[in-house]
């Protein structure tokens, strides 16, 4: 499909810009000052592409290319532009300005579609800041917990402070809700290898892992490092190394299974104390929900055994929950339709990533798209997709895009 190249890759790089570090990295946290640019930024590029352009109460960018049918369900599609600490400039931000330049080359050719095409720069997918994510789409798809505005960041500021302070309104987050969303794409880099390792150039993705998160703590008794004999001690750190490898080997004996423990603080701290207590985080995704809730059963026994093992204090809190998400059929028949038309080798494939397009399971069709990213390396500096791949994506997302909405005429 004709996408204009050199702007897309423009697009990129100048967006890469903004919370750039001076090691190359990208850190920009939802409602930040960093977060506030990128929009604005953002913003000017969708209102400069002819579309209508609002931001709803959770802080979503939304921009429209109103169709010949304005009764008849949208085609929404777009991704998030937050980043990890010290992340990449294409995770997430290439779904976005895709899309962008996707309804800038409809606009171009003259086309006018049936069904409007909606456009979301979605808030604070990953959920680096606050430790609860996406929650841009879920406020979309009416699906947000409200306990996860009371989330913290390192500060100390809740999830709904910053929002109030950013400028969103997070007691009215139900206006959010859109009932109008009738097809939803998402155009994404892999984050992995497989498509590099098959040589293909895109990925039909079949559909998305389902994810658990937990805070895990032990509770022991701190004492004297050196004065404390060992089989007096009620130490909680090595009822943790324990626990990990158990869940640990738990997903490695299942098929598409993974289990991360990301982050781990003790308590107090000190070289010469044994440790009081220890906290840290579990992140399990399977593409069968019942891998996920078999492995925090046997986690909860085992957190028992451990309990009257090690003479410590289990305790397994549930964060957030988001189940697995089957892609659109005809929608993926589709895109390897288009593939085909354009000579694009292309691959199946299962996303063990999370990704805004899960919310949407319960709303509508859904479809994603994957293009490669070089030696699979993402949320890091590193993170790299080759300008043709971008454009190759792109082009599919636009051949996608028109089959979905329809066209309705061309204005000459």
């Amino acid at each position: 499909m004709d996408i204009n190249e050199d702007r897309l890759w423009s697009d990129i790089q100048e967006l890469g810009r903004i919370g750039r570090n001076s090691d190359g990295g990208i850190t920009r946290l939802s409602f930040t000052p960093q977060d506030r640019q990128a929009q604005d930024w953002l913003e000017t590029r969708m209102r400069d592409a002819g579309l209508a352009v609002r931001e709803d109460a959770a802080g979503n960018l939304i921009g429209e290319l109103y169709g010949s049918r304005p009764e008849k369900p949208c085609v929404m599609c777009g991704s998030h532009y937050d980043t990890v600490p010290g992340g990449g400039q294409f995770d997430g931000t290439l779904g976005i300005l895709s899309a962008l330049e996707a309804v800038r080359r409809i606009r171009e050719q003259g086309t006018v579609t049936e069904r409007t095409i909606r456009l979301a720069a979605f808030k604070d997918e990953e959920g680096s800041r606050f430790g609860y994510g996406m929650v841009g789409s879920k406020s979309i798809c009416g699906i947000l917990d409200p306990e996860g505005l009371t989330s913290v960041d390192k500060d100390g500021i809740s999830l709904e402070q910053a929002m109030a302070d950013y400028g969103c309104r997070p007691g009215q987050l139900a206006s959010c809700k859109m009932e109008d969303v009738g097809t939803y794409l998402e155009l994404h880099i892999e984050q992995g290898k497989v498509l590099e390792d098959h040589g293909a150039s895109i990925g039909v993705v079949s559909g998305i892992a389902g994810l658990v998160r937990y805070t895990v703590e032990i509770r022991g008794e701190s004492g004297h490092a050196g004065a404390t004999p060992m089989k007096a001690r009620k130490d909680p750190v090595p009822a943790m190394c324990r626990w990990i490898d158990r869940v640990t080997e738990l997903a490695g004996a299942r098929e598409s299974c993974v289990a991360t423990v990301g982050s781990i603080t003790a308590y107090p701290g000190a070289r010469n104390v044994i440790c009081e207590r220890v906290v840290f985080s579990l992140d399990l995704r399977s593409i069968r929900q019942e891998d996920l809730r078999e492995i925090a059963e046997e986690m909860e026994r085992y957190g028992a055994e451990l309990s009257s093992l090690h003479g410590v204090e289990v305790s397994l809190r549930p964060d957030q929950a988001l189940p697995p998400c089957r892609c659109h059929e005809p929608l993926r028949e589709a895109i390897k339709n288009i593939c085909r038309s354009e000579g694009y080798s292309f691959m199946e494939l299962m996303s063990g990533a999370g990704h805004d397009c899960m919310n949407f399971k319960d709303v509508c069709p859904t479809a994603m798209i994957f293009v490669p990213s070089e030696g699979g390396v993402s949320h890091r500096k590193e993170e790299f997709t080759s300008r043709e791949d971008c454009a190759r994506g792109a082009g599919v997302l636009l051949g996608l895009l028109l089959e979905t909405a329809g066209v309705s005429d061309k204005i000459d």
